[in-house]
């Protein structure tokens, strides 16, 4: 089942960070359309993270090797969901902080994603 998680952590993660890379403008655009819906754009963003984040704390309790990689991101999804669902009010200052000029943030983001996707397949493929 470990193996199953990490392999949907990791499709899921190389999807969206591709995404942030190739289309960084749109990404800017989606979170400022979620700011200008107010409480409701943060309950919206943490549903966003919500799913994976729940998967892999539920069935992927690794802590040790390069498999604790995706433990530690499911975690951080799981909590940064509980904040945006449970404090919005954090999630709107965070949403705040984007803007069409900082964009260039989302292609970070996505390089970072693509490095963690790749050390995930290395970690995949080493078994």
């Amino acid at each position: 089942m470990e193996t199953a998680v990490e392999k949907l952590a990791t499709i899921c993660i190389l999807v969206t960070s591709l995404s942030h890379i190739i289309q960084p403008r749109a990404w800017a655009e989606f979170f400022i359309m979620l700011r200008e819906k107010e409480k409701v754009g943060s309950l919206v963003c943490g549903l966003l993270h919500f799913p994976l984040g729940v998967i892999i704390v539920a069935f992927h309790n690794v802590w040790h090797g390069l498999p604790i990689v995706v433990t530690i991101m499911g975690w951080g999804l799981l909590l940064k969901s509980l904040l945006y669902l449970i404090y919005p009010r954090h999630g709107m200052r965070m949403l705040a902080r984007v803007s069409v000029e900082r964009s260039w943030e989302f292609v970070v983001a996505g390089v970072m994603g693509v490095a963690i996707s790749g050390l995930i397949i290395f970690s995949l493929l080493s078994r």
